[in-house]
């Protein structure tokens, strides 16, 4: 599911120059015969085997109470299997699951929706956050954007090497009565309802997960799935890959950004964002408000700006702010917004020629004292 409470255009400032003026305003016909080879040909290819495989496998659903979170909170369903007189005389090693199946699968229902709106689609990236996490859920038996680390998705995304903009969607299918893990194709039609639920039956999340999907600045996303005969499990993290970054350097408060935009972008301001440290969780906490809900991005402590400029909440200026082409460098150090130990997590607005706004990196760094 998508959890997080910064989308563009929601999390950004308005700069004003010097005198307090706007910088930018960015809200802007086949014969009988034919048609009866057809219709015998899908009959036997795939209507009978469809047939067969439904009256193999046949589940009921139910959807669980909604969380509580009107922002990015999950979306969960209950299986129930009823034909256990069959299937419990079988072993889970002779379900085949293929696991970069299920993935492209996953992939591919995304991108049928994102079409379906005309959006671009998404590539599949290569972070491994999403996986992690999904295989932590299945472990734990439950659904969070938490993770039993403590972690919300972009301080795993961090961690494993992420420095771009995230954002996460988790759902999941729980099973009971069911000795055996799910095939490769009943685990599609668990995720295909999922996904449908996420685009089209998602108020209860405040349309959280549909936003997230249907981002038009979303450019990648990194699939985690995982599975057993007690749950099945989808994390969709999706990126904003606007960057092509050549200097990352982060030392304590002082942070140097440096990179190449892949298209018509410069900076805007940048926001920093404070966390408590991770504390380890245990199953049953990871069941219970507020973690059962959708996240945010924590505390917005103040602003990183360009000389000249100004915002209505804390700000520092950076000490260095440049851009030639689409190459751009900003150094800082946000040292007076730290006043204990925790997670600082950098955020970086980019604006385009027409005045929008994109995030363009989720960053945290771990600050802890002596």
């Amino acid at each position: 599911m998508i959890e997080q409470n910064i989308m563009p255009g929601e999390a950004g400032e308005t700069l004003h120059n010097a005198d307090g003026e706007a910088e930018i305003d960015w809200r802007k016909q086949l014969t009988p015969i034919v048609v009866g080879i057809v219709v015998v040909a899908v009959f036997f290819f795939y209507v009978n085997p469809q047939l067969q495989s439904l009256h193999q496998t046949r589940y009921t659903t139910a959807q669980t109470q909604p969380p509580t979170s009107t922002t990015f909170a999950t979306v969960t369903s209950t299986i129930t299997q009823t034909t256990s007189s069959q299937a419990a005389t079988c072993t889970t090693s002779e379900a085949y699951v293929n696991r970069t199946e299920l993935i492209l699968h996953v992939l591919k229902l995304i991108n049928d929706d994102r079409a379906d709106f005309k959006l671009s689609p998404v590539a599949l990236g290569n972070n491994p956050a999403a996986q992690r996490h999904a295989e932590d859920l299945l472990e734990h038996n439950c659904l969070s954007h938490w993770g039993s680390d403590g972690m919300k998705p972009y301080m795993r995304y961090t961690i494993l090497g992420g420095k771009n903009f995230v954002e996460e969607n988790a759902a999941a299918v729980f099973i009971s009565n069911n000795s055996t893990t799910p095939s490769t194709e009943e685990i599609k039609l668990m995720f295909e309802d999922l996904e449908r639920k996420m685009v089209y039956n998602d108020s209860a999340s405040d349309w959280g997960h549909r936003k997230n999907i249907l981002d038009p600045s979303h450019t990648h996303v990194n699939i985690g799935v995982a599975y057993s005969n007690r749950a099945v499990i989808v994390v969709q993290d999706f990126e904003n890959v606007l960057v092509d970054w050549q200097t990352f350097d982060t030392k304590n408060t002082k942070v140097t950004l440096k990179g190449r935009f892949l298209t018509s972008l410069q900076p805007y301001l940048i926001l920093i964002y404070y966390d408590p440290l991770p504390m380890p969780l245990t199953a049953d906490q990871l069941r219970q408000p507020p973690y059962n809900g959708g996240y945010s991005m924590g505390n917005k402590l103040g602003a990183v700006l360009n000389r000249g400029y100004q915002v209505s909440i804390p700000y520092i200026y950076a000490t260095k702010w440049s851009q030639l082409g689409a190459d751009f460098e900003i150094s800082f150090d946000f040292a007076r917004f730290v006043q204990k130990e925790g997670v600082y997590t950098v955020v970086l607005e980019v604006v385009d020629d027409d005045g929008n706004l994109y995030l363009a990196t989720s960053y945290s760094i771990f600050i802890r004292s002596a």
